[in-house]
Formats: structure tokens, C-alpha cells, sequence
């Protein structure tokens, strides 16, 4: 099992350099891959836009001036036409909705400022603006499942990312799974997947999380693949740092199986900064 420590390439290893307008789902650690892949666009000096469709808290590691809360092409424009040298490419965008404990919950721009601003940065800009979004929320779970209306993507994007949070692994699910009461509603779609034969049956809810049920929250259509057709789609396992060797190999070897259904699929930890090969 090699590990791959990242610095500035992890959009590389995840095969992410050609994306444009990216949109975060799922639980355990969205908002931190978010941020660790914008930063790494920004530091290649591309310039690049945070937000959501649903709700996100302001982010306090970026300068105020980098944090733009109206729906305002100018004042975005401005931002990154203007850098100081020492200024970074990134900004955040989100309209403020309430504070919770001194920090600022932010609310999505309205969809017709979305639509604006996703045609602004592939037609209308010499920015060459990235966008990249958090879908959804998961009250800080790592894992979890769609509601009606969720997820909601970024108008045009091209690149969903699907995030697991590997914490989960061996727990129960009543615990580990945000809207755990649409759980009957997680049903395995079988077209298409070569091996639809090993998962005819949903795994009993009074069980722990195993990577089979893993491998089912990842592939339905009722999980992280909801509503997803053309869009590139890639998975993310977050969190391997948590996991002893041998539930390491039992990842490893999900893994695999997901890939085998042509789905792009990696295991990583965000917080130690290295991939697994």
C-alpha cells in the first residue's frame, strides 16, 4: 500500500485538471476538499471561485476582500482582475444569512445570478473563472443520503465529486448516516454494473457499516450517484488515515470494484495529505 503525499497536485491524481464548474456531494469532508483544491488552483494561478447551492459557512481563512457577499459580477471581476502580488486567486462567494457561535452562515446566490455567473466564466470573461461548490449539507456526518431536491449542482457542471468519510467504517449506521430515515428509499440500480450479481439485497440497517454497504451508498442512484448522467464522477474516500491495515485492504480492494464499473475512485486523507496508489 504506497502512499502519495500531495502538495500542489492532488487535482492531477484525481484527474481533475480539466474540470471547470465542479460541484462537492455527500459528507466527510466536502468542505475541506473543496478548499484544499481551490487553493491548489489558486496557487497555479487560475483563478478561482468558491460557493454553494445550499448553505456553507463563510470562510475565515480567506481575507475579507476575498469574501464577496452580493451577487455582483463587477465586484467579482474586480477582485480578480486587481490582485496584489501577494494575493491569491481565490474568492468565496455567498450571501450572509445568520451567525451561529461569531461565525457567519452563508446562503446560496439566487439560480438566476448562477446562471449569470456560470456563462460569465466560459463566455463572457478573460478570467477564465473556475467554479467549484458545495452541493449539499451533512451536518458533519460522513456519510449520507439525498433528500428530494438534493443535491443541487452548480448551473453547467461538468465534474460532480462524491465524498465518504472513512470514520464511518465499522460504526452503525444509525449513527454514522445523516438522513438515515431515507434509508429504504436506497435502492441499488442494476443496470449497467457488471457486478450486480454480489448486491441483490440492501444491507440489513441494524448492521455496521461495511464496505459493501459502502460500495451501495456509492453506486445508487438514491445515493452519492443521484441525478448524475453526463457529468464526470469521481468518488472520494476521505479519512484513510483513521483505518488500521486491514481495513486499509478491505478499502482498497472497494476500491478497485468501483472502478471496474468505469467510476472514477480514490482513497486519501486530506488531513495528512497523502493518496493511496
Amino acid at each position: 500500500m504506497k502512499k502519495n503525499f500531495f502538495n500542489h497536485n492532488l487535482s492531477s491524481l484525481l484527474g481533475l485538471t480539466d474540470s471547470h464548474i465542479l460541484t462537492f456531494v455527500g459528507g466527510g469532508g466536502k468542505t475541506s476538499l473543496m478548499n484544499t483544491l481551490g487553493i491548489e488552483f489558486a496557487k497555479q494561478r487560475i483563478p478561482t471561485l468558491l460557493t454553494t447551492t445550499t448553505h456553507i459557512m463563510k470562510p475565515d481563512f480567506l481575507p475579507s476582500k476575498a469574501c464577496i457577499e452580493e451577487e455582483n459580477l463587477e465586484q467579482i471581476t474586480s477582485f480578480f482582475m486587481n490582485l496584489e502580488e501577494d494575493i491569491l486567486p481565490l474568492a468565496a462567494l455567498g450571501i450572509p444569512e445568520k451567525k451561529i457561535y461569531n461565525k457567519v452562515k452563508w446562503k446560496s446566490p439566487s439560480i438566476n445570478f448562477m446562471k449569470k455567473l456560470s456563462l460569465f466564466s466560459r463566455k463572457y470573461s478573460n478570467i477564465s473563472l473556475r467554479i467549484l461548490c458545495e452541493g449539499d449539507g451533512s451536518k458533519r456526518f460522513p456519510i449520507k443520503l439525498p433528500k428530494d431536491g438534493e443535491p443541487v449542482f452548480f448551473p453547467k457542471t461538468d465534474t460532480i465529486i462524491g465524498v465518504i468519510g472513512l470514520s464511518c467504517l465499522g460504526k452503525p449506521i444509525k449513527e454514522m448516516l445523516f438522513r438515515y430515515e431515507l434509508l429504504p428509499k436506497l435502492i441499488f440500480t442494476q443496470k449497467n454494473f457488471s457486478s450486480q450479481n454480489n448486491f441483490t439485497k440492501l444491507p440489513q440497517t441494524t448492521h455496521n457499516i461495511t464496505t459493501d454497504f459502502l460500495y451501495w451508498l456509492c453506486l445508487s442512484e438514491n445515493g452519492l450517484r443521484k441525478n448524475i448522467s453526463s457529468e464526470k464522477f469521481c468518488i472520494v474516500f476521505n479519512q484513510a488515515d483513521v483505518l488500521d491495515e486491514k481495513a486499509l485492504a478491505e478499502m482498497i480492494t472497494l476500491r478497485n470494484k468501483i472502478r471496474d464499473e468505469g467510476i472514477s475512485c480514490h482513497i486519501l486523507s486530506l488531513k495528512n495529505k497523502y493518496i493511496i496508489k
